[in-house]
């Protein structure tokens, strides 16, 4: 081999020498490539929420309570200011209305009566202890002395009667068994009477017997026939006056049980009258605490003099309902609104407080409304949609920020989903079919 041929060549004439970077140069773009088609198809599936943002603000889930007096009446007290929060049940005002007042102590005297005047009559007709009702003995001890005064008087009077009948009734049978005593004693004399004058009548039929014998026997025979006929007599007048003792006494008992059958009758419809009466007036006065139908805060005082007078159904105090849940009107653009739909999710931002710091308020739709609403002074229109929250305050439970009526909101309502790569297509899809109608 020659010395030429041993020459070192140039390393740019070596056949390998640009085989390293451009596999470099390979790799680099196989992997921008597969990046591209991975990011690609993320792209393609991966779903992003699409919302309508809307302005509004927190209104009363209910309207403002109108606190009245039914009846009107005199304010006797006033246990709450403006702004103050009250819960359900609770006493906000006292209006007392000295008539009604009146009326209930008078029906309240009148039923306790009908409940004495009951308990006496019970008694009367059972022959049972006189016993009263609880409310009776505590509320209403004169009328309590009253009835039993006159129970024992009636007893007395009706016992009096009884023995008097009773008295009479066995004179009359003692008097009845003497006639039957004298009617068996000259039923038995008849007998023998009756055979004394068979043979004095033979004696003188004989010639053998004196006359005067046989008309004494004749004349004791007639007397006796005469004295137990009217023996007889006597025991059926005298067994007619004990049945006459014995009805009387029964009448007598049947009476008083008719009479106290009657009176009770007449009390007991009585007193199923004053109990709806005492339950009407009852309740009239119980009116007199105006208390909260619901939780709520107080809005205005519009009575606020003790002493003052309210007229019947006059407002006193408006309340504004504090419920678990939160009401939000929101105005929507009529542009978006064709996919919202009762039921959508979504979130709600109260301006008061920084979303970022505390939250949002998850919401749903609870209704749309049916035509756009213009507002004159901005000269726009708007829809109309109310959502309601989970609850109604932000932060945690133990430390809840109140949320009140009037707060300024915005809102995030959820119309539905789409792809990552179909929300960066839609400014091109929008251009392209603007650009494919224009002329």
């Amino acid at each position: 081999m020659s010395t030429a041929s041993r020459v070192p060549q140039p390393l740019s004439a070596h056949p390998d020498f640009d085989r390293g970077p451009r596999r470099a140069v390979i790799a680099l773009l196989a992997l921008i490539g597969v990046l591209l088609a991975g990011g690609l198809l993320w792209m393609n599936f991966a779903q992003l929420d699409i919302s309508v943002n809307a302005v509004g603000k927190v209104i009363p889930s209910s309207r403002v309570q109108q606190i009245q007096s039914l009846e009107g009446g005199i304010i006797q007290a006033i246990n709450v200011r403006e702004g103050q929060q009250v819960h359900e049940g609770q006493v906000l005002a006292y209006v007392q209305n000295v008539q009604f007042s009146a009326e209930l102590g008078e029906t309240r005297q009148a039923y306790l009566s009908a409940r004495a005047i009951m308990a006496r009559l019970d008694a009367e007709l059972s022959g049972g202890a006189l016993d009263f009702p609880d409310d009776v003995r505590r509320d209403a001890p004169g009328m309590m002395a009253e009835q039993r005064a006159l129970f024992e008087s009636r007893m007395q009077e009706r016992r009096s009667v009884a023995e008097t009948l009773r008295g009479q009734r066995t004179q009359r049978s003692q008097e009845l068994a003497e006639a039957r005593a004298r009617a068996r004693s000259l039923a038995a004399q008849l007998g023998p009477a009756q055979e004394t004058l068979s043979i004095e009548e033979r004696l003188s039929a004989q010639g053998a017997g004196a006359r005067t014998d046989l008309l004494a026997a004749q004349t004791r025979f007639t007397s006796l026939q005469g004295e137990l006929a009217g023996a007889r007599i006597a025991v059926r007048r005298l067994q007619a006056g004990v049945d006459e003792a014995e009805s009387r006494l029964r009448e007598t008992d049947a009476r008083y049980q008719a009479e106290a059958s009657r009176e009770r009758a007449e009390a007991e419809q009585e007193l199923s009258a004053l109990t709806q009466q005492l339950t009407t007036r009852e309740d009239r006065v119980t009116r007199r605490e105006l208390r909260a139908p619901m939780d709520g805060v107080v809005n205005r005082v519009l009575i606020s003099t003790v002493g003052g007078v309210a007229q019947p159904g006059e407002t006193i105090i408006e309340l504004v309902p504090v419920e678990d849940t939160l009401l939000i009107s929101a105005r929507v653009k009529p542009s978006e609104i064709a996919f919202i739909r009762p039921g959508h999710e979504a979130q709600v931002r109260v301006s008061a407080y920084d979303a970022s710091i505390f939250g949002v308020l998850k919401a749903r739709v609870l209704r749309v409304g049916a035509d756009a609403i213009q507002d004159e002074r901005q000269d726009v229109s708007y829809f109309e949609v109310f959502l309601e929250t989970e609850r109604n305050y932000l932060g945690a439970p133990e430390e809840r920020l109140t949320i009140s009526p009037g707060m300024a909101a915005d809102a995030s309502i959820n119309t539905g989903k789409r792809t990552l790569m179909e929300y960066l297509l839609k400014p091109i899809v929008k251009t392209f079919d603007k650009a494919l109608r224009e002329r």
